[in-house]
């Protein structure tokens, strides 16, 4: 088994518990960043340069996604 086919086990494995376990999008979204982030940083030397451009983007789009969840959870506890 390569590095890559473990990392893509671990992210399918984490998104499908985490799907089955929370009930709300914002939540999931988060856990799955913090998944990508974890393993673009523990498996980063490992991860082979085509893949870790290829995860960049998820990353980048999940981010974005994050920024306005939080963005909207200011805006309903300051009004």
């Amino acid at each position: 088994m390569d590095v890559e086919d473990v990392i893509i086990l671990v992210i399918s494995v984490w998104a499908v518990v985490s799907f089955s376990l929370i009930q709300t999008v914002e939540v999931y979204l988060t856990l799955l960043l913090i998944c990508l982030l974890v393993i673009m940083e523990v498996g980063g030397v490992f991860i082979n340069p085509e893949i870790r451009s290829g995860l960049k983007p998820a990353i980048s789009f999940i981010l974005f996604v994050f920024v306005i969840i939080v963005a909207k959870k200011v805006l309903e506890v300051l009004s």
